[in-house]
């Protein structure tokens, strides 16, 4: 969950008030992490007393975030069964809202990263930013109700943005495709609609953590995760955090250059594939006019030769494209979803012709998404969950890593 903080000799010459916030994060996160707890298992656990246990308890169970429910088993001595303490989960609630597809999805979860609802917002990419932005705001507030949540337990709503998010939490820079989700000023509108703290991350980012937390890539601590759909995007996830780099624009593989000069996004993304595609179907006297992206998904698992042709074409691109991160990283593990992770086997075919190559020095494994659109939530809510409960314990969390 959130990085663990424990009192160390660094930490002799704090104040009372920073050891106490110290101690009540690393009693935060024991607690979160477990299945009913007592205070004696926490002072044993965490080599603090039982007073400065209890003391720090009563204080967490005044802020909401940990509640003293039913009894535990009596020790092997006898006397009274402890009173167990749990993770308040519903003490507040995250909304997000992802930018990565052709419609925003929108979710609601608890501070344990379920999904209590997910859907897409029904408005198309070319409408009014003014009608854009009612909307998103109309699906979160629907769900809201239907879950019967009351406004002011709305905690933080996170956004999962395409594009660079400087350190002062704003976009600064995104694709020109992205634009007519990313260019509307949604955060500021949501801040005031909802009274609420909105918090921006690259969206690639939080899907690697997502991952991380609860998809596939769950029992690693190095992985990198790629997605493919209307833009072309990357986070690398080492030692168990993602990598920022010094303007917070790490994994921004889309603007890799090709050797002809264009940006690698415009080559393989959708835009890229349907030119492709076209291209062949008029070589072979066929209507270009069918290639949609929803048709090459149907066709793609149709095994339609021409649209398998030019998927084949750029999993050869994009395979060259994650072996030399892997290389890179020396990670040995890709995670790779977007819309591309619902096409048929010709793409990975064309990857992993590129990435297992007898020849090549290592053989990176490539997974495809189970998550899909789900991924982002999922980030999204483990970082809420962490900006709220540092919130709560008054850390301010570094400029140099995210919280989670």
């Amino acid at each position: 969950m959130i990085e663990k903080i424990f009192t160390t000799a660094k930490n002799a010459s704090a104040d009372r008030s920073t050891s106490r916030i110290i101690n009540q994060k690393a009693l935060v996160d024991a607690i979160y992490e477990s299945d009913g707890i007592s205070k004696a298992s926490l002072a044993a656990r965490l080599s603090l007393s039982k007073p400065a246990v209890s003391s720090n308890v009563a204080d967490l169970i005044a802020m909401g975030l940990i509640e003293e429910k039913g009894e535990g088993e009596s020790s092997k001595n006898g006397g009274r069964k402890p009173i167990m303490l749990y993770f308040n989960k519903s003490h507040q609630y995250i909304a997000t809202v992802v930018l990565s597809f052709e419609r925003p999805v929108c979710a609601i979860g608890d501070l344990k990263y379920n999904i209590l609802q997910l859907r897409k917002t029904n408005v198309a990419r070319d409408a009014a930013p003014e009608v854009k932005k009612e909307r998103i705001a109309e699906t979160l507030n629907k769900m809201l109700r239907e879950l019967n949540i009351p406004q002011d337990k709305l905690g933080l709503i996170v956004i999962s943005h395409p594009g660079i998010i400087d350190w002062d939490n704003k976009a600064y820079y995104s694709q020109a495709v992205h634009f007519p989700w990313t260019g509307i000023g949604l955060k500021d509108y949501l801040h005031g609609r909802f009274n609420t703290p909105v918090y921006l991350e690259n969206d690639m980012r939080l899907a690697s953590i997502g991952e991380m937390h609860m998809g596939v890539g769950n029992h690693l601590q190095d992985l990198i995760y790629v997605s493919c759909g209307i833009g072309l995007g990357a986070s690398v996830i080492h030692k168990g955090k993602p990598v920022l780099g010094c303007n917070r624009a790490a994994g921004e593989i889309g603007a890799f250059l090709t050797e002809d000069f264009k940006q690698l996004e415009d080559v393989v993304a959708i835009r890229g594939l349907m030119e492709r595609a076209k291209k062949l179907y008029i070589r072979n006297n066929l209507n270009p006019d069918e290639i949609t992206f929803e048709n090459i998904i149907k066709l793609s698992l149709r095994d339609d030769i021409l649209v398998n042709q030019a998927l084949f074409e750029i999993g050869l691109i994009l395979g060259k494209v994650l072996y030399n991160c892997c290389v890179m990283f020396d990670i040995s593990t890709v995670i790779f979803g977007g819309d591309y992770a619902k096409l048929g086997p010709a793409l990975f075919k064309g990857i992993n012709e590129t990435v297992l190559h007898p020849t090549l020095m290592i053989h990176p494994n490539v997974i495809k998404s189970e998550l899909r659109e789900a991924a982002g939530v999922y980030g999204a809510f483990v970082v809420g969950a962490g900006e709220i409960i540092n919130r709560k314990l008054h850390i301010n969390p570094t400029q140099e890593s995210l919280q989670f």
